[in-house]
């Protein structure tokens, strides 16, 4: 199965081409801001790179969130575009789920912590036993309160993990996802409002 990879929800820019368990082709640039004007000369230098077509792939995997919200509105919109003029399914893959499956001590709780350019980190946390809590945001004060309350909890994150790791496990959750799920539809993970600013009305 070839798999074209989107990611733009973090400090950077980045395609990566998968095929059968192997990245091909990985592409990022950090920045951020600027997505919009890279990322689909990106995506056509990486295919190129490859020796692959539009019409080669089998899927789209794009990372849905969390994170910049413009990053993530971004991606995504170049995800679908792809996928809508190629006639090729997009799997939507949160960032939690990329760091949980590179987790492999099964025997530990597992929290994951993505940054957020706030005070507050994007978190959600895996037990060992149980389901999935809901992700959430937390201070650095709160996730070491947290932890000290959940003993045998380790820490993961996009701060330690090598970025070709990542390209490599989100095309493998997409290989592996239904494509019909709505588990895996693009569209976005937002944990918090957008920053906008209104213009102020001058009085009369």
């Amino acid at each position: 199965m070839l798999i074209l990879v989107l990611d733009s929800c973090g400090s950077s820019c980045g395609v990566g081409v998968w095929q059968d368990g192997r990245v091909l082709v990985q592409m990022q640039e950090r920045m951020e801001r600027g997505q919009d004007a890279r990322l689909m000369p990106m995506v056509v230098a990486a295919l190129a790179q490859a020796g692959q077509g539009f019409t080669d792939i089998d899927r789209i995997a794009v990372t849905r969130g969390p994170g910049s919200f413009t990053g993530v509105r971004v991606g995504l919109a170049g995800a679908r575009g792809i996928g809508l003029a190629a006639a090729k399914p997009v799997i939507g893959i949160d960032r939690f789920a990329i760091y949980q499956a590179l987790f492999t001590s099964a025997d530990k709780n597992l929290l994951v912590v993505i940054n957020s350019k706030r005070a507050e980190l994007f978190c959600q946390f895996f037990p060992a036993q149980g389901e999935a809590h809901e992700a959430c945001m937390m201070t650095e004060e709160e996730i070491h309160a947290f932890v000290d309350a959940h003993p045998d909890t380790a820490i993961a994150g996009d701060i330690a993990t090598p970025d070709a790791q990542i390209f490599a496990v989100c095309a493998q959750l997409a290989a592996e996802a239904e494509a019909q799920s709505p588990d895996f539809l693009p569209r976005p993970l937002y944990l918090r409002a957008p920053d906008v600013t209104f213009p102020v009305r001058k009085s009369l």
